[in-house]
């Protein structure tokens, strides 16, 4: 009886894949297999050295740099990214957090993590937007692996124009000196995971880590959903 019910409530009440818009069946959840096998992930988490860690490792090397998906043009993680960071679907932000959680737990290095710290964005732009993707990300994280997350410990103090359109030189002049560190006495000697949701060239996270590299005895980790490639 539970199984017909179950069939006769998808029927009358269908859910659609935020892929590609094809009728999930009941085993399906946010998108469906082929759009979930479509996936390109980077498979950094097992490397050491990867493309991540040479984005943002300059001045000061990161204990771990990982993203889960590859953001290519034309691509599903490309659209899914899209729709979590503006147009609301924050459903799908969650929904990759969970699944990249399941690979985060073969690491041992994200147990010795202190404090998940979300990139922040401008009270202005997080007003107009509704919620920070990255505390999203972070709130997943921290309830998996019971780490606490501290949204007061960095602040952005400038507001800044999307990075989108912007070339690369632009966009490292665009974040020069726009986030403060608060409390930086409580992270002294800590071990924090900077979270975002997309790396591209790396300067926002790099800009991030500028300022954090200057409080004595932290280690800095980064983590994003997906990064160019």
């Amino acid at each position: 009886m539970i199984n017909i019910f179950s069939v006769m409530i998808h029927t009358l009440l269908p859910r659609y894949c935020y892929g590609c818009e094809d009728v999930l069946v009941e085993a399906e959840e946010v998108i469906c297999l082929d759009c979930l096998l479509e996936l390109n992930k980077t498979h950094n988490l097992h490397e050491t050295e990867n493309e991540l860690t040479k984005k943002v490792s300059f001045s000061f090397n990161v204990e771990n740099a990982v993203s889960f998906i590859y953001f290519d043009s034309d691509s599903i993680a490309r659209k899914l990214i899209h729709r979590f960071k503006y147009e609301e679907d924050i459903i799908i932000g969650k929904y990759l957090t969970r699944l990249f959680c399941q690979e985060l737990k073969q690491k041992d290095w994200i147990k010795d993590i202190d404090y998940i710290i979300p990139l922040p964005l401008h009270w202005l732009k997080k007003v107009k937007r509704g919620y920070n993707q990255s505390e999203i990300i972070s709130n997943i994280i921290g309830k998996e692996f019971d780490i606490r997350v501290k949204t007061n410990y960095l602040k952005r103090i400038k507001y800044t124009q999307s990075q989108t359109k912007k070339s690369r030189e632009k966009r490292w002049d665009n974040v020069k000196g726009i986030f403060r560190v608060i409390n930086q006495g409580k992270l002294k000697n800590k071990h924090i995971l900077l979270v975002d949701d997309i790396v591209t060239t790396g300067s926002s996270i790099y800009s991030c880590i500028n300022e954090l590299s200057k409080i004595e005895g932290i280690k800095i980790s980064v983590l994003t959903l997906a990064s160019t490639n």
